[in-house]
């Protein structure tokens, strides 16, 4: 049993996912077997993936991964046996990229990096077919994450300069901020401080332009939290210990509970580089204990475990016992 799953789905999340559950089926089931697919139809998928949108950020990409996979079948069947209208067409492809794009989010977050890469390749697909090519951007960009990540640095900055180069020339601030914020991740991990710097500079800037009606759907979740986490990152790997230090706790402070587990051993490694062991035990606890109670993703585990290898000079210091005694107790599959 999983005793830290019991009681986190409450609230308004429960009665929506209850409510799509109990107006599909018969619907869906004839759509499936060749029936029309409603503008209604699509409405309650569109409810649900928001309703697994927010979960996820609440709760890790681990444990909601076999419904979103679950979403994405039944998407590809009304798209294969279904019949509708071109409108209805374009939605379903446009509903598809994001249901593809939001289980390969959660495969990464579940420590699943190929799966994720070839959701994401059929999110693209369909944003293509669906004439959508600001959420094609969008991915793209969220592809470089896996590439850097597994050392192909080079890679991803090829890819965001694709992704901006191709963006609609429409584009808001508000969704050019969030491609210049990963080009600038990408040119810092990538060693090109300096052009990572200009980058930072214009998607604070963009930021600053922004309204909060051009903001798109699958930007909702995009704010100072994910602008503050990057510019401490950035800032960090040019040794700018005490700002990259302030952003990260910015960041860490004004996030959701999957991402304050991930960011904690970011802020945890800049407070142990300032020599503040006491700072960097404190976040590094306070990932952990989001793992423990609230928030499934290996990858933050990863990241904790990757912070406690830097530990080792301090081995003989308890408190730095003690926390690696906590990590070890967490599961694999947290």
């Amino acid at each position: 049993m999983d005793r830290r799953g019991f009681l986190t789905i409450t609230g308004a999340a429960l009665t929506g996912l209850a409510a799509s559950w109990a107006e599909a089926p018969s619907a869906f089931a004839s759509a499936l077997n060749g029936d029309r697919v409603t503008d209604t139809m699509v409405s309650t998928i569109e409810q649900r993936i928001s309703t697994l949108r927010t979960l996820d950020d609440q709760l890790g990409g681990a444990r909601l991964l076999e419904q979103a996979r679950g979403d994405l079948a039944l998407l590809t069947g009304l798209l294969s046996a279904g019949r509708y209208t071109d409108r209805i067409r374009t939605r379903l492809y446009a509903l598809a990229a994001r249901v593809s794009h939001l289980t390969g989010w959660m495969a990464y977050d579940a420590g699943l990096r190929s799966a994720g890469q070839r959701y994401y390749v059929g999110a693209m697909r369909s944003a293509r077919t669906a004439g959508d090519d600001a959420f094609g951007a969008f991915v793209l960009a969220e592809m470089g994450v896996h590439v850097s990540e597994a050392g192909r640095t080079a890679e991803r900055v090829d890819l965001i300069s694709t992704a901006l180069d191709n963006a609609p020339r429409t584009l808001s601030p508000y969704a050019h901020s969030f491609l210049y914020l990963h080009k600038a991740e990408a040119l810092s991990r990538d060693g090109d401080h300096q052009k990572a710097g200009t980058a930072l500079n214009r998607a604070a800037s963009l930021w600053e332009r922004h309204t909060v009606e051009e903001n798109p759907d699958w930007l909702d979740w995009f704010g100072e939290a994910q602008l503050k986490s990057t510019e401490g990152k950035v800032l960090l790997r040019l040794g700018q210990l005490e700002r990259a230090t302030s952003s990260l706790e910015t960041s860490v402070e004004k996030a959701a509970p999957r991402d304050k587990a991930v960011r904690a051993s970011r802020l945890a490694e800049a407070r142990l580089a300032g020599n503040d062991l006491d700072g960097a035990l404190h976040a590094a606890n306070h990932g952990a204990e989001l793992l423990e109670d609230k928030v499934s993703s290996v990858r933050a585990l990863n990241r904790l475990k990757e912070f406690s290898e830097q530990l080792q000079p301090h081995q003989s210091v308890p408190a730095v016992r003690d926390f690696r005694e906590r990590l070890r107790a967490l599961p694999v599959t947290v």
